[in-house]
């Protein structure tokens, strides 16, 4: 026996020692332990079904995503492949799913299947692979031919789609012990990009740590058709993408850094605020019909500034990640007509519109520019246009005819009164102010069936609205 091979042997003899040992200790001191996860909701009749919770070890960094039932607070390991509700397997086996792979969950960060780790026969059996592959160059004694086996019938392919099912629902989970951060989530929200979470599985810590994790809304272009949008719609403030109107509330919640015992259970409980705000617009258009008479039959609106980028580490919202979103007005005229809509005679109406947004920040100011500057811009967050859309009276044939017209404004001294965020000390995040805000728009849009104009009520923090399209195609 040469050197190598003596050395081989005294390695592999080395490792199944080991085996023994390690056994024995993992009898003795275990190294996993049993957790779950409790829910206090504020409103538990606005409680998603299911919620997300982020299982990341700060100290000999492990990390997973466990599912939650929040009616009877079951859950299970998923992997990153069963976290975006397109990618979502199909709980009946027969069906199939929709993952094209093995959803069975485990350590997708570090290639185990287990919430526990490779076993120690793994790890045996990896060092022998490495302990052979080291001296794969050794020559071996030549071994006898083996017979040449039966060719098998080729296999069908399997349909593209089908996969395995997830985990079944279990009362607890088995995590590896250690110091644990908990993040909780919504998890098959269609307007919500997880792709960063799913980077954070499949990456090693050091090349993505949790700071860089987050969460986005998905955002779209202003002619994609899966966008709910009004017609003729032209936008000029184009500086970003829209999300959708009426997104789903967004719950979130995290825990303090806690310790997980092994060979017992720990429940850890969650209590989830809504990270979006419930906001109320409110502004009204004034009728001068001297001239021309007409009824205003719809009015959209746009507001931007809608930061679409949530740190899972902290729920803070980035000020630096804004998009936009449309949204319908109610409209009450002051004097409507017998169906409550408004009227030729009619000279006031209240445009009031809701949504749900995670906030709306203000226009930001740039190096050098002036206080003056910044509330002559028309461009980025903090901006509101809207779309008015009339029938116009046309004494010449006694006919009406559909027009509409288009204003902006710059919301700077509104947005500052209604102070919906508080910014963090570094002013790159914010955080809402409460469940509920109002943006009560004092400038009044004066309409004459010709201009889009103002109602000057004098003084500088006041918000004025500007003309910027219409689409005049008769003359009055």
């Amino acid at each position: 026996m040469n050197s190598n091979k003596l050395l081989y042997t005294l390695l592999l003899g080395a490792t199944l020692t080991s085996c023994t040992e390690v056994e024995i200790c993992e009898r003795n001191h275990p190294h996993t332990g049993d957790v779950n996860f409790t829910y206090t909701w504020n409103k538990p009749e606005d409680k998603p079904k299911f919620m997300g919770v982020l299982c990341y070890r700060v100290v000999g960094q492990w990390k997973q995503v466990a599912e939650v039932n929040t009616d009877d607070f079951t859950l299970r390991l998923i992997g990153k492949t069963t976290i975006t509700p397109e990618n979502r397997p199909n709980e009946n086996p027969d069906e199939g799913d929709n993952t094209g792979g093995d959803n069975t969950g485990g350590n997708t960060g570090g290639g185990n299947t287990d919430a526990t780790g490779p076993t120690e026969t793994e790890n045996v059996e990896s060092v022998k692979r490495q302990v052979l592959l080291a001296y794969a160059d050794e020559p071996t004694e030549p071994t006898e031919p083996t017979e040449p086996t039966e060719p098998t019938e080729p296999t069908e392919p399997t349909e593209p789609g089908t996969g395995t099912t997830p985990p079944p629902f279990t009362p607890t989970i088995k995590i590896p012990r250690g110091y644990y951060k908990f993040a909780t989530f919504p998890l098959d929200n269609p307007a919500i990009d997880y792709s960063e979470l799913e980077q954070f599985i499949e990456k090693d810590a050091n090349k993505y740590p949790l700071q860089n994790v987050g969460l986005s809304y998905k955002v779209y272009d202003i002619k994609d058709p899966k966008l709910n949008k009004p017609l003729a719609w032209q936008d000029f403030n184009p500086y970003a993408k829209y999300i959708q109107p009426d997104v789903e509330p967004l719950y979130y919640d995290s825990t303090a850094v806690q310790k997980l015992y092994a060979d017992r259970q720990t429940t850890f409980e969650f209590k989830p605020k809504i990270l979006s705000q419930n906001i109320d617009i409110n502004f009204n258009i004034v009728k001068n019909t001297n001239e021309v008479e007409f009824k205003v039959t719809e009015v959209w609106a746009e507001i931007s500034g809608v930061p679409t980028y949530i740190k899972m580490n902290t729920g803070y919202l980035d000020i630096t990640k804004t998009s936009k979103m449309l949204f319908k007005t109610d409209i009450k005229p002051s004097n409507p007509g017998d169906d409550g809509n408004d009227t030729n005679e009619n000279k006031r109406i209240a445009c009031h519109g809701n949504i749900n947004v995670t906030g709306v920040v203000n226009v930001q100011r740039g190096y050098g520019e002036t206080l003056a500057d910044v509330r002559k811009k028309i461009y980025g967050p903090g901006i509101m246009q809207v779309v008015i859309y009339t029938e116009v009276y046309n004494p010449k044939t006694g006919q009406t005819f559909p027009q509409k017209w288009q204003g902006i404004i710059n919301l700077y001294n509104t947005l500052n009164q209604a102070k919906l965020m508080t910014t963090t000390s570094d002013n790159k995040y914010v955080y809402r102010n409460g469940e509920h805000g109002a943006i009560n728009i004092s400038a009044e849009i004066l309409l004459d069936g010709k201009t889009v104009g103002n109602i000057d009520k004098g003084g500088d923090a006041l918000d004025r609205w500007i003309q910027t399209d219409s689409d005049i195609n008769i003359d009055i």
